[in-house]
């Protein structure tokens, strides 16, 4: 696994929706790679940090439209439209 690769899928790993031989795969790259290792304990702490943080009340509808638009953003994918 490349670091590339791992920077591709941190917001699944982080999420825990891998499969356990990809899962597996990031981790073993995570043991050998400092970089991506302190990467994926900063973006572990910054999403519990976030999830703490209270709600700031927007509409639903809102809401749901601005998530749709920062989840591709967040996974390095090119937003839709």
């Amino acid at each position: 696994m490349t670091c590339e690769e791992l920077h591709q899928m941190l917001h699944d790993y982080v999420g825990g929706a891998l499969v356990v031989e990809t899962r597996t795969t990031v981790e073993v790259h995570i043991s050998g790679c400092e970089h991506c290792g302190v990467l994926v304990h900063s973006y572990t702490h910054t999403v519990r940090v976030g999830r703490a943080l209270p709600r700031c009340g927007l509409p639903p509808a809102f809401e749901a439209r601005l998530r749709a638009v920062l989840e591709p953003e967040l996974r390095g994918e090119k937003p839709a439209g």
